[in-house]
């Protein structure tokens, strides 16, 4: 205990001392965001970034440290279960706001999954909660309004900027139960009949009985396992970024449906800088469309048009473009091998189910994992795995099949659809009760 306070007290104390020579020096590191509290931050991550502190062999290695691996491995050490993770990048690089610009709709059961882990309570300052969310098509008369009050007294969800969770998450990965390794690069990887086998770069050999892939879309994990995908493109690139504007969203949040995709208008705190209100902004078109062409005062004077419930707006950030894709695997597990969040499924983000759904992907593997060894089982067994795959495939395939049958449904410009769309914004407005199940849904209940 005192020799790990005595070494935090040198690495706060070299952090200090360093800082601003270190931050002039390192171009990388210049943000005009950055408080000095978070370039501290940054330089105790950058100076203790390799954590091998943990004193207990690990039962699971998890490869891959984003929003969804790092949560499943901050479960597992909380239930005392030793995890390894392993990840490519610098963990003061995901924190970085020039890396990741989007911003993301935490629903109420994302929120008790990190309130569970104490995770919230560093999330919760910087999250603006959705009190209504309004649904509608352009040109149309029907909308949809879903208002918090109807289903309890609690928001539908949060809406936080991915740096303010990843920030959060990372604050939390000090455990003697957890060992993270990064920047790391596997070098091999074997699955034996007890165990696998993952051989680094750096020489270094961890073995465990059980292989997490949650390296997202591309998993290098799932492509060199038998688990097989099916992917498609959609004829759709995001524009993602954030918006000052005159008037107070109120927690609302909005999605509109055009032709080409959908614009969806997410609230956030006020800018810091300003005041303003502010808002993210995910704006979907052709995949032909270039959205460089225009300047920020160009696409403000745009969006103002399609979307004048604001007054005045002003682009408040860099851009960030995305194409659009979706991905399924014919199964999430394999010998010693599971699959969680993207690496598992991709989903359109027209519902912002994406993450939520890797979220509780992690709340259950967690759960099934302690089960298991609780009970004295294998928990790399198939048995175990199955058990797994077998409570999230029902989540994966309504989640994959809404979010795509949305998106085609709201594309096309056929009369009759048109007609079918508008009768179901009536009935989904006017029938409470199915009001209330896709209000549940988006909560992620």
């Amino acid at each position: 205990m005192f020799l790990t306070e005595y070494f935090n007290y040198l690495v706060n104390g070299f952090a200090v001392v360093f800082l601003r020579l270190d931050w002039i020096q390192d171009p990388r590191n210049k943000s005009e965001d950055d408080t000095v509290e978070d370039r501290l931050y940054y330089m105790k991550r950058k100076y203790v970034d390799i954590k091998t502190h943990m004193k207990h062999k690990p039962e699971v290695i998890i490869v891959g440290g984003g929003l969804v691996g790092a949560v499943l491995a901050i479960s597992l050490a909380q239930k005392k279960i030793p995890v390894t993770v392993i990840d490519k990048e610098p963990l003061d690089q995901q924190i970085k706001p020039e890396n990741d610009g989007r911003t993301t709709a935490v629903s109420y059961g994302s929120q008790q999954i990190f309130n569970e882990l104490g995770i919230w309570q560093d999330i919760e300052p910087c999250a603006q909660p959705i009190w209504e969310i309004r649904v509608f098509e352009n040109a149309s008369p029907w909308t949809v309004d879903y208002d918090y009050k109807d289903v309890g007294s609690n928001p539908m969800g949060y809406i936080v900027e991915n740096k303010v969770i990843r920030k959060a998450i990372q604050s939390h990965i000090d455990n003697p139960y957890l060992d993270w390794v990064s920047p790391a690069t596997i070098e091999s990887t074997k699955k034996l009949k007890e165990k696998v086998v993952i051989n680094l770069q750096d020489k270094r050999v961890i073995e465990a009985k059980l292989l997490v892939g949650a390296e997202g879309r591309f998993s290098p994990t799932r492509n060199q396992s038998s688990i097989a995908t099916k992917t498609w493109d959609y004829p759709q690139i995001a524009l993602v970024a954030h918006i000052q504007h005159e008037k107070p969203h109120q927690g609302t949040a909005w999605e509109i449906f055009f032709k080409e995709g959908p614009l969806a208008v997410l609230p956030m705190f006020d800018c810091p800088e300003t005041g303003h209100p502010r808002s993210g902004l995910v704006w979907v078109k052709s995949k032909k469309h270039d959205w460089t062409k225009k300047t920020d005062e160009q696409l403000a004077d745009e969006l103002q048009e399609l979307f004048p419930f604001y007054g005045k707006v002003k682009i408040c950030s860099r851009r960030w473009m995305y194409p659009l894709s979706a991905l399924t695997v014919d199964s999430m597990i394999d010998d010693r091998l599971v699959l969680i969040g993207d690496a598992a499924h991709v989903v359109h983000p027209i519902a912002g189910q994406g993450v939520n759904l890797g979220w509780r992907d992690a709340a259950v593997l967690a759960d099934c994992i302690q089960e298991a060894i609780s009970l004295g089982l294998d928990i790399g067994s198939h048995t175990i795995l199955s058990a797994y795959q077998n409570k999230r495939k029902l989540d994966h395939r309504s989640i994959l099949l809404m979010t795509d049958g949305i998106n085609r449904l709201f594309s096309n410009s056929s009369t009759a659809l048109h007609i079918l769309r508008n009768a179901g914004f009536a009935a989904v407005n006017n029938i409470k009760p199915l009001k209330r199940f896709f209000m549940k849904k988006a909560m992620g209940l």
